[in-house]
C-alpha cells in the first residue's frame, strides 16, 4: 500500500474517534486524549533529542511535560507559575545527571524546550474545547486548518513546486507548496463556516487561516529540524503512513495556540 493510501486509511479510522471525543459533553474525555498525546509526543521527543541520556532522566522530562499539560488544564489562570515550575524541574533533572559536560548545555536546552514545546502547547487544545464558546467547533477549525495546510502544501508542492523553501531542513518543501498550504488552510476555515460553524465571519476566516498558514509550517520545520539533527526519518511508528504522533501534530501544536488565543482573547 502506498504511503498516501496508508495516511488516508489511518485518518479515516482515527479522525471519527477523535471527533466523537471532541463533541462528547463530558469534556474530560477529550482532555484525557490530549494528555495521552502529550505522553506519546514527549516519549518520541526524548528518544530523538536525548537518546544517550539515562532512561530515568528521559522519563523525568516526560512526567514534567505532561504534568505541565495537566496543570495548565486544571488552572490556566496560574500559567506563569506552572511554566516557571516546569522549567525549574526540567533543569534540575538535567543538573542532577549532567553526563558529559561538553554536551550538558544541549541536553538542558532539549529538556526544557521539550517541556514547553509539547507540555505547554498541548494544553490549549483541551482548553479550547472546554473554556471557549463553541469550543468543540473551534477545535475542529484548528485541526482542519492545520491538516488542510499540510495537505495543500503536499499536493501543490508536487504539482507546482520549483523553488525550495528551506532545503537545509526539509529538501522536499517548496515555496509553491507553502502558498498552496495557506490557500488550503483558508479554504478549510471557509468550509467550516459554510457547513457547521455558521458563527464564523470573513474576518475570522482571514485571521485564523492566514496566521495558521505561517505558524503551521514553522511547527513542521522545527520538528523536521529535530529529526534531521538526530538522523531519523520519523518521530515514531505509531500511526501507519504518518510516522509518530509528533509527525502528525507538529503543525497543530503551533496552530492551536494561535486559535486558542484568537478565539478566547482577540475575537
Amino acid at each position: 500500500m502506498s504511503n498516501l493510501a496508508l495516511r488516508v486509511l489511518t485518518g479515516a479510522v482515527a479522525l471519527p474517534l477523535v471527533a466523537l471525543l471532541v463533541l462528547w459533553e463530558e469534556r474530560l474525555g477529550f482532555a484525557l486524549l490530549v494528555f495521552l498525546f502529550a505522553v506519546l509526543g514527549l516519549v518520541e521527543y526524548t528518544s530523538i533529542t536525548l537518546p544517550s541520556s539515562p532512561r530515568a532522566q528521559r522519563a523525568g522530562v516526560v512526567v514534567t511535560g505532561v504534568g505541565l499539560t495537566v496543570a495548565l488544564y486544571a488552572r490556566p489562570d496560574l500559567a506563569l507559575i506552572w511554566v516557571t515550575a516546569a522549567v525549574i524541574v526540567a533543569s534540575t533533572i538535567v543538573l542532577l545527571r549532567p553526563g558529559d559536560i561538553a554536551g550538558a548545555t544541549t541536553r538542558l536546552g532539549s529538556a526544557v524546550f521539550g517541556v514547553i514545546y509539547i507540555g505547554a502547547f498541548s494544553a490549549p487544545l483541551a482548553l479550547l474545547q472546554r473554556d471557549v464558546n463553541d469550543g468543540p467547533y473551534w477545535v475542529f477549525v484548528a485541526v482542519a486548518v492545520a491538516f488542510a495546510n499540510d495537505t495543500g502544501a503536499y499536493f501543490a508542492g508536487r504539482a507546482f513546486g520549483r523553488h525550495k523553501l528551506y532545503p537545509l531542513i526539509s529538501p522536499s518543501k517548496t515555496v509553491e507548496g507553502g502558498v498552496g498550504g495557506m490557500l488550503g488552510g483558508l479554504a478549510a476555515v471557509v468550509i467550516c463556516g459554510a457547513t457547521f460553524f455558521h458563527g464564523l465571519t470573513a474576518r475570522d476566516c482571514l485571521l485564523v487561516g492566514v496566521p495558521a498558514g505561517i505558524i503551521g509550517p514553522i511547527g513542521d520545520l522545527i520538528e523536521s529540524m529535530l529529526k534531521r539533527s538526530a538522523g531519523v526519518k520519523d518521530s515514531g511508528k505509531l500511526l501507519p503512513g504518518h510516522g509518530g504522533v509528533l509527525d502528525r501534530v507538529d503543525a497543530l501544536l503551533f496552530v492551536v495556540v494561535w486559535v486558542y488565543v484568537y478565539a478566547s482573547m482577540l475575537r
